[in-house]
């Protein structure tokens, strides 16, 4: 069977162990096993034999005695994995989650790719579970590839969640809203209160085209005028390249490609994508008129002065604005990406926006929207909790958002979104501790 190499996924915030984790994924960036797929709910797991899943319990829990701090991994992993990592690096790693995660007290098998994969969680001394993939050689039963995922609290709430995140610098909301009946609000925090969200604004361009009824088949073309910075690679495709809505919609929710979000706002077309607003569950419209495409937004803020002048004008003159700025080359150089002044040229919008948005999806039921946000689901999501998670999510300077749509195991539907804006220049976001709380309540939901 093919060899996958080693990769960690840190998102605890202690120095030495970052370091360690940072090595390698940079040395190993070419290539790496990372045990994530979309959560459609369409598609079944091979058969897994119970005696398959005893044996690939059995070697968690061999994995899990080697947390600590004389690990001893020759004899538990195939020689070709040594390949890729030393046996020395390995068992620094094993040591260094030891110290910060504490001793394995209990495995738990999660889910059963295949015969030879597998999800489990660590439940450790320190009350943290630690979530843990592998793959194994088929034939000596040895490991052939291992993802780690950072540690989360055992038994924090959904309130708890709340109150860490209030308690993080600058400005923080919170939503998560069990949609069908009996609808409830599980937890809030300034769920009425705008936000920059940054790219999970591209829902709404993703709404727009389920609530206008426009065909997925439907062919655009790609020409330089619409092309924007990155991130994305669209952008680097050649002029006249044609493509599909459907294959534009995929990139802009899945990769966040802000080419293919200019080239579908232009061709879906200002006034339609404002005028769906109120159905797609927008408290205040008006806030996000005119309804910036990622150039547009790239132009304002590398310059100071023009932005300063469009923050002051009248709505009508800034449509004006916005069709003068097109004509101006996009350079990335010119980009200053500051925190300061995060709510001003931006997309925002509520919790309960938010979660409004992700109520459509869900009660619309057009499955190949639902089937386009499930590509990337953001964090690792639980499969034996979960039969399917759409996501997008924002970032950039001063401004993180992750939004869910979630179907557990139970066929429950959930709303989770989180946003956190800081345009302060000292306190700049820790993003690690955002995405470890929305990780712990994503658990929290799933059980």
């Amino acid at each position: 069977m093919p060899v996958s190499i080693i990769k960690f996924v840190n998102l605890n915030t202690n120095p030495v162990r970052f370091k360690i984790f940072i090595s390698l994924l940079f040395a190993f960036a070419a290539g790496s096993f990372e045990p994530k797929a979309a959560y459609s709910g369409e598609n079944e797991a091979p058969a897994v034999t119970p005696a398959d899943k005893e044996k690939l319990l059995h070697t968690a829990e061999q994995l899990a005695a080697q947390i600590g701090e004389d690990p001893q991994v020759k004899d538990l992993f195939d020689r070709s994995f040594f390949k890729q990592l030393s046996r020395e690096k390995l068992e620094d790693l094993l040591r260094q989650s030891y110290r910060t995660n504490g001793k394995v007290s209990a495995v738990k098998l999660a889910y059963a790719d295949s015969s030879c994969s597998a999800r489990f969680t660590f439940e450790t001394e320190k009350d943290l579970v630690l979530p843990a993939a592998f793959t194994v050689n088929r034939e000596t039963g040895r490991i052939t590839a291992l993802f780690f995922q950072s540690a989360y609290p055992k038994n924090l709430s959904l309130e708890a969640v709340r109150r860490r995140l209030a308690a993080l610098p600058g400005r923080t909301g919170f939503l998560a809203i069990k949609l069908n009946a009996p609808r409830r609000t599980l937890e809030a925090l300034n769920e009425d209160a705008y936000f920059a969200i940054g790219s999970a604004s591209k829902l709404y361009l993703l709404g727009t085209v389920v609530e206008e009824g426009f065909s997925w088949k439907k062919i655009f073309t790609l020409r330089e005028e619409s092309k924007s910075l990155p991130t994305g690679r669209l952008r680097n495709w050649p002029d006249g390249s044609s493509m599909t809505l459907h294959t534009l919609a995929a990139a802009m929710i899945s990769e966040s490609d802000n080419t293919a979000s200019d080239i579908l706002a232009d061709g879906l077309g200002r006034e339609t994508i404002e005028g769906a607003l109120p159905a797609l569950g927008h408290s205040n419209p008006e806030l996000l008129k005119p309804f910036l495409k990622t150039a547009e937004m790239f132009r304002l803020k590398s310059d100071t002065e023009e932005s300063v002048k469009y923050l002051n004008a009248p709505l009508n003159e800034k449509y004006r604005m916005l069709y003068a700025l097109a004509r101006r080359p996009l350079n990335a150089a010119e980009l200053k990406p500051a925190p300061f002044g995060v709510d001003k040229i931006e997309w925002p919008a509520s919790p309960a926006d938010l979660c409004r948005l992700m109520e459509y999806f869900y009660r619309k039921g057009d499955k190949t929207a639902r089937a386009i946000m499930a590509i990337e689901p953001g964090l690792d999501i639980p499969r034996n909790k979960f039969l399917y998670a759409g996501y997008k999510g924002g970032a950039e300077a001063g401004v993180l958002n992750m939004t869910w749509l979630l179907k557990t195991s139970g066929a429950d539907w959930y709303c989770l979104t989180g946003s956190w804006n800081n345009d302060s220049d000292k306190e700049n976001l820790a993003e690690n501790k955002f995405f470890e709380l929305m990780r712990t309540a994503i658990n929290v939901i799933g059980q």
